[in-house]
């Protein structure tokens, strides 16, 4: 029943959307732009009167995307080759770009107010918190590239180079690499829209809904050089 708005109602149904996210987290070099984002979810909502309260899971998939221009330069590292043979690894980025990804499993709660405006048609808002569950989260190189070279103390200061069976190289994508040790968060959200019916019970909501994280995903202060080697595979670890 579409009647007035200070009888107990409630709604149950399937949401889909998407929009631009970013990750947010501190970078010492280079710029992040936000990617394009898509959630999907099922919901209930019980109205006691004007205000309702809903219940939820939403499926988020997020993407961001980092450029750097920068020269990075990490220190003491050990090569894989000859274990005695200590080195120090200079990366160069040239417009290296990087795609990052999150999947993360949501279970919002929201206190609502709705007003009916005619027609059977409702406009509703509503404000809450989010508990945020990370199911998977990943980066992998989508353009520019980089070139690594070592310098070995014990040999001299001349940086070896163009030597890729040995890591030393210029490299232009990676493998699809995982983010370890995601935390559970907490987010505010809030979204406000209209619901049209269908009839035999069923209607449309098209509305605006957004979220910003409370926590951190990653433990704080965790940091590290961008890229390091592993000088059998070229490959890159973190």
């Amino acid at each position: 029943s579409y009647g007035r708005y200070n009888r107990p109602y409630a709604y149950m149904g399937v949401t889909i959307g998407g929009g631009l996210n970013t990750m947010l987290y501190s970078m010492d070099s280079g710029s992040q732009t936000p990617g394009f984002g898509m959630d999907l979810g099922v919901h209930y909502t019980h109205f006691f009167s004007a205000i309702g309260v809903g219940v939820g899971l939403h499926y988020t998939a997020a993407n961001a995307y980092a450029v750097y221009n920068f020269d990075e330069v990490t220190n003491g590292l050990t090569h894989a080759d000859n274990p005695g043979a200590h080195y120090n690894l200079t990366t160069h980025y040239d417009n290296w770009k990087e795609r990052q990804n999150m999947t993360v499993l949501g279970l919002p709660i929201e206190v609502f107010y709705r007003t009916h405006i005619g027609g059977g048609r409702h406009f509703i808002c509503g404000l809450g918190v989010e508990f945020d569950l990370p199911m998977r989260g990943g980066y992998s190189g989508v353009d520019g590239s980089y070139t690594t070279s070592g310098v070995f103390p014990a040999i001299g200061t001349y940086p070896v180079s163009d030597m890729p069976e040995h890591g030393f190289g210029t490299f232009y994508e990676v493998p699809d690499t995982p983010i370890e040790d995601l935390k559970a968060g907490v987010s505010v959200l809030a979204d406000i829209g209209l619901r049209m019916p269908l009839g035999s019970g069923g209607g449309w909501y098209i509305g605006i809904y957004g979220s910003y994280g409370l926590t951190s995903l990653l433990d704080d202060g965790e940091g590290g050089s961008l890229l390091t080697i592993d000088p059998h595979n070229s490959q890159r670890i973190v």
